[in-house]
């Protein structure tokens, strides 16, 4: 095992609006992991959000992601300590689980010098995590379209979203459980709705890489395939959301919410930053707003 490890890992978006579970892509967000070795115990430490709340033993989501790679290649090194610094905000949408699961897995692999191809941590991740949206931006970087081709399996398409566009993201005070969201989704929807969003996500696919004007983007993050009935469990962001649909604004729930994100335009982003923290202060308190940047890189480790 190397005298110590460093893992960094991005935080990310999963739907984008239209692009239910196929869609998601990378931000300048990033949970760090320190990884150094210890002679016969496992301790953890986390710095930032969760410090309160996450369990800081072996059932720890880091945790037991390493102890499933290191289950995968037969090898487990005595014992280690590790160091998890995270601003990703919990239950967000921000995909703070997804780089969690890929943190472990790639401080794993790191330590255990083990030579598993891309594909299986692809595997690995998207069993843990549920699917595969957050995790494979999240390894990956960019933005990335993932797709089913059969019963078993995913593969992917990845691009780079244009830098003309910008990432901001509101996160209320409240997260939100994935599970719930997730059950709040009908068993069937009407055609024309399908119809509808099929087509906004193609178009944001189109305006994401090519760097397309505000208006399209308004456009093309518009859903009705989840965003609706999900909207319903969280009046806040649902008051924020319609007004800054109504002042023009691109906006979509960031994964399963309860966080917003909008993208404008580089020239924009000051002003437009700016009237979305006015409008999320004029609904609630505790609105955090952070203006980001794509980030093509997926899970990096050093030593």
């Amino acid at each position: 095992m190397p005298a110590a490890v460093k893992v960094h890992v991005p935080a990310t978006v999963a739907n984008l609006g239209p692009g239910f579970d196929a869609l998601g892509a990378a931000i300048q967000m990033y949970l760090d992991i320190e990884i150094e070795p210890r002679r016969d115990s496992v301790d953890i430490l986390i710095e930032g959000e969760g410090a309160e709340t996450l369990p800081q033993d072996e059932t720890n989501l880091v945790i037991r992601s390493m102890n499933t790679f290191f289950d995968h290649v037969g090898r487990r090194p005595p014992g280690f300590a590790v160091r998890v610094k995270n601003p990703i905000p919990l239950g967000s949408g921000l995909g703070s689980s997804a780089a969690a699961v890929v943190g472990g897995l790639y401080a794993a692999r790191a330590v255990t010098g083990a030579n598993v191809h891309q594909a299986e941590m692809i595997d690995m991740a998207t069993t843990l995590e549920g699917h595969p949206d957050n995790v494979m931006p999240a390894l990956l970087g960019g933005l990335v379209v993932c797709y089913q081709p059969n019963a078993e399996g995913f593969r992917y398409f990845r691009m780079e979203a244009n830098d003309r566009l910008i990432p901001i993201v509101a996160v209320p005070r409240g997260g939100f459980s994935t599970q719930q969201a997730r059950l709040a989704l009908p068993q069937d929807v009407a055609f024309h709705d399908a119809q509808f969003t099929a087509s906004r996500a193609a178009l944001l696919v189109a305006a994401l890489s090519s760097g397309a004007t505000a208006e399209v983007l308004a456009d093309a993050m518009h859903d009705r395939l989840h965003e609706p009935y999900r909207l319903r469990l969280m009046p806040e962001s649902a008051a924020v959301h319609a007004e800054l649909r109504e002042a023009g604004l691109p906006v979509a729930l960031a994964g399963a919410g309860p966080s917003l994100l909008t993208i404008v335009p580089r020239p924009e982003v000051a002003m437009r930053a700016e009237q979305v923290r006015r409008i999320c202060r004029e609904r609630a308190e505790g609105w955090r707003v952070f203006v980001s940047e794509w980030e093509s890189k997926g899970a990096q480790t050093s030593q």
